[in-house]
């Protein structure tokens, strides 16, 4: 994962930051939300590869929680 900066919203359109380099121009994005946060992915989005995110971020937030509920031990 690479964070790239923040993008923003311009008069009804989203501007990525400086740091976020198109393949191609015109390339368009599918937007996923999971608990508020936006993901933005290449186009198209099949369920294969929505499952993948999911099972990814699923496997995210676990890990996360292990790590908390260590800290708190």
């Amino acid at each position: 994962m690479k964070y790239l900066g923040t993008a923003r919203c311009d008069n009804g359109h989203v501007v990525m930051p400086d740091g976020f380099a198109a393949p191609t121009p015109g390339q368009t994005y599918e937007v996923v939300e999971i608990d508020g946060d936006l993901l933005l992915t290449l186009s198209p989005l099949d369920r294969a590869r929505q499952a993948r995110i999911d099972e990814l971020t699923q496997q995210t937030i676990r890990d996360h929680r292990k790590t908390l509920e260590g800290l708190a031990k």
